[in-house]
């Protein structure tokens, strides 16, 4: 199993946010509240729970501390979670946390880097061809009324010729699922 080495430009598989125990609930529930409204972190206070994510996954432990606990938790992240990215946040003043992680939730910088632009997706598949290649559906067959014998009318199809696009013809997609809906 090869083991995911995550990046600080990139959102991981999963993002922890540790707030170091000697701090009040008011760091996360006053300091920290926009960060975690923009990035959704899974709250921890100690390394069991990232301890146990499988290194395949992508972690990142985003932990807030003051400067006299700081070193002890990179150290400790360093001994126990090699595999992971540890980003201290680290201030001593109530403020100036809550300024830095408001900050980072206001530039969508979850770990205080940009993140890198993904890959745009491609155009959705429209499962109706007439629509997907730019031109209009095929003319439905025309029906003249003739009488049967015994007086009742029915209605012969008659062949209509399409009338030509000025569109290029593009490929045709096999529809993505079920029509109709349904489990598969």
């Amino acid at each position: 199993m090869p083991v995911m080495q995550p990046s600080p430009d990139q959102f991981p598989d999963y993002h922890f946010l540790l707030i170091a125990p000697n701090l009040g609930a008011e760091w996360l529930f006053d300091a920290a509240r926009a960060y975690w409204e923009r990035f959704r972190p899974i709250i921890t206070s100690d390394l069991e729970l990232p301890r146990l994510v499988p290194p395949e996954y992508s972690i990142v432990l985003t932990v807030i501390a003051r400067r006299d606990t700081a070193a002890q938790w990179g150290v400790t992240v360093a001994q126990n979670l090699p595999h992971i990215l540890f980003d201290p946040v680290v201030y001593d003043s109530f403020d100036d946390m809550k300024q830095a992680l408001n900050t980072r939730a206001t530039l969508n910088q979850p770990f205080g880097v940009p993140l890198a632009p993904t890959p745009t997706s491609p155009p959705p598949i429209t499962p109706t061809p007439g629509s997907l290649l730019g031109q209009p559906a095929p003319a439905q067959p025309t029906a003249a009324p003739t009488r049967a014998p015994g007086g009742f009318i029915t209605e012969t199809p008659t062949p209509s010729q399409p009338e030509p696009s000025s569109t290029p013809s593009g490929p045709v997609y096999p529809t993505p699922g079920p029509i109709i809906g349904g489990g598969s």
